[in-house]
């Protein structure tokens, strides 16, 4: 069994890579990508996953760990494996403000409508969660990267049942710090 967490950029992938490692899960990253202004607590990526739509020999490094998979990327694991999946849901235009001011902070300017990129992000993720949903070799969880953050019990509850109540929910819910959600849309009680 492969664990994946999944979701747009900026969707809160590294925020539950975070907790599953507080955990006790093993994590596959190579920690290239070093935590920054825009991810305090690190990526946790793995460059390899890049390269998924033209090379799966590697995937089975993964195998009982925990790898992050970008949404856009899914559709490329090979069907050689099981996979639970956690797929981060957030608001659209929270995604869209927090990439652009990412984007600001590294010096990139992006010339792209955020209508147009918002579309294209919904699109995506109903073709990403259509596919899952049809495939046998795969289990799949949504998770509200809001309510991660301001519910956390119920989503960790949540996240722990998905995978057999093994888990230590109180290291889980350490790990939430709720000052790090600085993109908000709309009226969130604390």
């Amino acid at each position: 069994m492969i664990t994946i967490v999944s979701g747009l950029p900026r969707s809160g992938t590294s925020l539950m890579m975070q907790i599953l490692e507080k955990a006790g899960m093993e994590i596959l990253t190579d920690n290239l990508r070093k935590a920054d202004e825009s991810n305090q607590k690190g990526y946790y990526e793995y460059e390899k996953v890049k390269s998924l739509m033209k090379d799966q020999s590697w995937v089975g490094e993964a195998e009982g760990k925990v790898l992050k998979v970008v949404s856009g990327l899914l559709t490329f694991l090979p069907d050689t494996f099981d996979y639970k999946i956690f797929f981060m849901m957030r608001d659209m235009d929270e995604i869209l403000s927090s990439q652009s001011k990412m984007l600001d902070r590294m010096g990139i300017s992006k010339k792209v409508d955020p209508k147009i990129l918002k579309m294209t992000f919904e699109k995506q993720v109903r073709d990403v969660k259509k596919l899952l949903s049809e495939k046998n070799n795969i289990e799949f969880l949504d998770v509200s990267y809001r309510d991660l953050v301001m519910q956390s019990d119920n989503e960790i509850s949540k996240i722990n049942d998905f995978l057999g109540n093994t888990l230590d929910s109180e290291k889980m819910s350490a790990v939430i710090d709720k000052n790090l959600y600085r993109e908000k849309v709309g009226r969130i009680k604390s």
